[in-house]
């Protein structure tokens, strides 16, 4: 079934997405816009859904690898025909998987993550929707454990989550020695409350960054700083 399904049109690329798995959110397209790439070779995506980080980490660096891993076989479908068809297929791979029980044959140098947030919520109706939305099968600290064995002791990784089960990661991670670097709040417009947060982490223990990045200004209009970031990627940004 796919009559929720719809096509989202990048500049650079286009992915098929919804129905199985979510749709494409606008926190999500700002959190791939907003991880910063530097002298990186290998990501790991988990939970990579449709394919959405994979592609625009991809754009952002032409000799960037990406294993892209999808714990649904109807959603990972679904990330490897975007990648097949699209114009990074020489550099997605996408893997149908667990990250609990999945591991590489080498250390990541950067590991990313828009991992599911609900925590003891009611069952959607839809499994695949399940599987991307709820925390039952990938908890804060499931995601910590990943991250901790994956992850290249020069590595960084890049975290997605609301406020509240971003500070349950955050406690298990500094736990598993890995740690926040600098910290995104993502506030909807002027007067909001934080919507989701971004984290870049690493192994090294620092002096932790804080931003705020608004989607809209007061007029309603997409804030300067949304459209900076979003640019390369929306059409809609000349």
């Amino acid at each position: 079934m796919a009559e929720s399904r719809s096509i989202f049109q990048f500049k650079q690329f286009q992915l098929a997405h919804g129905n199985p798995g979510l749709k494409i959110s606008t926190e999500a397209c700002l959190f791939g816009a907003w991880i910063p790439l530097g002298n990186v070779h290998h990501a790991l995506d988990i939970g990579t859904g449709c394919g959405l980080l994979a592609h625009m980490l991809c754009q952002k660096a032409p000799g960037l690898q990406v294993d892209a891993l999808e714990i649904h076989p109807d959603v990972a479908e679904l990330a490897h025909q975007n990648a097949k068809h699209g114009p990074f297929k020489v550099q997605i791979k996408v893997f149908q998987g667990d990250i609990k029980t999945w591991t590489a044959s080498q250390a990541y140098d950067l590991i990313l993550c828009n991992p599911p947030f609900f925590t003891n919520h009611l069952a959607a109706s839809d499994s695949s929707k399940q599987a991307a939305i709820h925390a039952d099968h990938l908890s804060p600290d499931d995601l910590a454990q990943a991250i901790q064995h994956q992850l290249a002791d020069s590595g960084n990784f890049a975290v997605l989550y609301p406020p509240y089960e971003m500070g349950l990661f955050l406690q298990t991670a500094e736990k598993r020695g890995i740690f926040a670097n600098r910290l995104a709040d993502i506030i909807p417009k002027p007067g909001a409350k934080v919507l989701r947060q971004m984290l870049w982490g690493s192994r090294q223990k620092s002096e932790l960054l804080k931003e705020q990045i608004h989607i809209r200004d007061e007029q309603g209009d997409y804030h300067p700083d949304f459209q900076e970031l979003l640019k390369p990627y929306y059409l809609i940004f000349p």
